[in-house]
């Protein structure tokens, strides 16, 4: 599943931690344990989205706001 997670994150760029968890039909708790994983492991990196949750755009959850991308190049 890592190596899976891996390979979407190459292929698509950045997204949420929401949005690869709809990918993978996953709860959000279970793929954030195998996000930290890969985050430890130097494989992928979680992007500042300075999101100050002040609900002037719109109301953003967690999973919403927590921007991953692959820190390895496709091919």
């Amino acid at each position: 599943m890592l190596s899976d997670i891996l390979n979407l994150l190459k292929e698509r760029g950045p997204m949420s931690l929401a949005e690869i968890a709809r990918h993978f039909r996953s709860e959000v708790t279970a793929m954030e344990g195998m996000l930290e994983t890969l985050e430890r492991k130097g494989r992928i990196q979680r992007l500042d989205t300075q999101c100050s949750k002040c609900k002037g755009c719109i109301d953003v959850t967690p999973e919403d706001a927590a921007i991953f991308q692959c820190l390895e190049k496709a091919g």
